[in-house]
């Protein structure tokens, strides 16, 4: 089932009983925590989650999130749109004694209540996906690249830097100096 429009809040231990799946997308716009880490908030997220229970009796919260969000290149410093496609899985649990006994494969969601704020779940596994450091590919930036180059080697000749410097120059000179 693709429905656009994510319910604002789930029951999660209800729909993994049940085997619920849900898809929709959500605005950038409307993930505010994500706003700071972005260029611009333009753009939307594809989610998919599917709620379950598994062979050992865990509840849990499936997803994929899709799409791709605007962010400055750290290497050129110019807008990138970096792509998003991210899986999760979550066991949904009611303690940490619970969350410690999890499987290595799921992360916990800590559940303090029957209902849970889905959004801030989506925005949550979002930030997660972010590349820490965000660049283009190399290619794309080789045209920067190209006029740093350009813009320090004029200004070592600009400074009379354009021959190398012997680094035992000011050695010889105090040699010279000492004699005299």
């Amino acid at each position: 089932m693709f429905d656009e429009r994510l319910p604002v809040h789930i029951d999660p231990l209800r729909m993994a009983e049940t085997g619920r799946l849900l898809e929709g997308r959500y605005a950038i716009a409307d993930l505010e925590r994500l706003h700071d880490l972005l260029l611009e908030s333009s753009g939307e997220v594809v989610v998919s989650l599917e709620f379950g229970i598994d062979a050992e009796g865990i509840r849990y919260m499936k997803g994929r999130l899709q799409g791709a969000v605007p962010l400055e290149c750290q290497r050129c410093l110019q807008p990138m749109q970096a792509p998003i496609d991210s899986t999760f899985a979550l066991g949904l649990v009611r303690s940490i004694e619970a969350a410690e006994k999890l499987p290595a494969h799921y992360e916990p969601l800590l559940l303090e209540g029957d209902t849970l704020f889905l959004r801030d779940v989506i925005e949550d596994e979002l930030i997660l996906a972010l590349p820490l450091v965000a660049k283009h590919d190399e290619s794309q930036c080789i045209e920067v690249k190209q006029r740093v180059a350009a813009a320090v080697k004029r200004n070592d000749y600009e400074r009379g830097e354009d021959k190398k410097a012997n680094p035992f120059a000011a050695l010889a000179a105090l040699k010279s100096n000492s004699n005299t």
